[in-house]
C-alpha cells in the first residue's frame, strides 16, 4: 500500500513538472540542471525518414523494485529528414519512441543506453528504426460508477521488457466522468502489448480518503478491439 501511494505521488510530481514546463525546454523560472544534447534519426522498415514523431529521452528506474519505471526527462520531434536533436540533463539515458504519425502507429522502440557525462556534451548517432503496426482500441467500463461526492483517478501504463526486467511506462492519467449513469474511458490507437490499468476512488469531501481501488493487467493484440470491465473493490 505504501509503495503504491509513493508511486502515485512520484507520478503526480512528474506530471505537475511537465505541466509547469520544468524540463530542459521549460520556462518556469526555476534553475535548470546541467544539460547536453542527443542527436539521431528515425526511419521506418523501408529506410524512409519518419517525420514528426515524438522522441523521448528517458531514464529507467528500479527505485521501487516492485514497480520498475520508465520516466521521461525530455522530448523532441523528428524533422522532415527524420533527424532530431534534444537537450537533456546530464546522466545515463535511453531514447524511447512510442509514436503515432497521422494514421500510422509504431511499436514502442527503446534505444541503447547513452551517457551525457558533462554539461554541453553532444551524443550523436542515436538512430532508431521503427516498425508500423495495426493499432488496438481499449474501452474501459468502470463499475460501479463513482458517486456525486466521489472521483476516480485512472492510470494506464504499458509494460516494456528491458534486459529481462519489466518496466512500466505511464501512458495516460485522467479522472473519468460519469455520463448518463455510465463511467467509460476510450483509449484508441494504442500499439499492441501488455498494459496495466490502476484506479483509485476517493471522497471529494473531508480528507479525501481512498474508498476503493481496481487493477487489471491486459494484453492488447495487434488490431484488436477490447471491452474491459474494471470492477472497483
Amino acid at each position: 500500500m505504501h509503495s503504491s501511494v509513493l508511486r502515485s505521488l512520484l507520478l503526480g510530481c512528474g506530471l505537475l513538472l511537465a505541466v509547469l514546463g520544468c524540463s530542459p525546454h521549460g520556462d518556469c523560472g526555476c534553475t535548470q540542471p546541467p544539460s547536453g544534447t542527443v542527436q539521431g534519426r528515425l526511419v521506418d522498415a523501408q529506410g524512409q525518414p519518419v517525420v514528426g514523431a515524438e522522441v523521448c529521452v528517458v531514464t529507467l528506474s528500479v527505485y521501487d523494485p516492485a514497480h520498475p519505471g520508465i520516466f521521461v526527462q525530455a522530448k523532441g520531434r523528428s524533422r522532415a529528414d527524420g533527424t532530431f536533436e534534444i537537450k537533456a540533463t546530464v546522466g545515463r539515458h535511453r531514447l524511447l519512441v512510442r509514436a503515432q504519425v497521422g494514421p500510422t502507429v509504431f511499436l514502442p522502440r527503446l534505444g541503447p543506453e547513452f551517457e551525457l557525462s558533462t554539461p554541453g556534451m553532444l551524443v550523436a548517432g542515436q538512430d532508431l528504426d521503427l516498425t508500423a503496426t495495426a493499432p488496438a482500441t481499449l474501452t474501459v467500463a468502470i463499475t460501479p460508477a463513482h458517486g456525486a461526492q466521489q472521483e476516480d483517478a485512472l492510470l494506464l501504463e504499458q509494460l516494456l521488457l528491458v534486459d529481462g526486467v519489466e518496466y512500466s511506462l505511464p501512458i495516460a492519467s485522467l479522472k473519468p466522468a460519469v455520463v448518463a449513469g455510465l463511467e467509460t474511458v476510450l483509449f484508441s490507437s494504442q500499439p499492441p502489448g501488455a498494459y496495466t490499468l490502476s484506479l483509485w476512488r476517493s471522497e471529494t469531501t473531508g480528507t479525501h480518503p481512498v474508498v476503493g481501488t481496481a487493477k487489471a493487467t491486459i494484453t492488447l493484440a495487434e488490431g484488436a478491439t477490447l471491452d474491459l470491465p474494471l470492477p472497483v473493490q
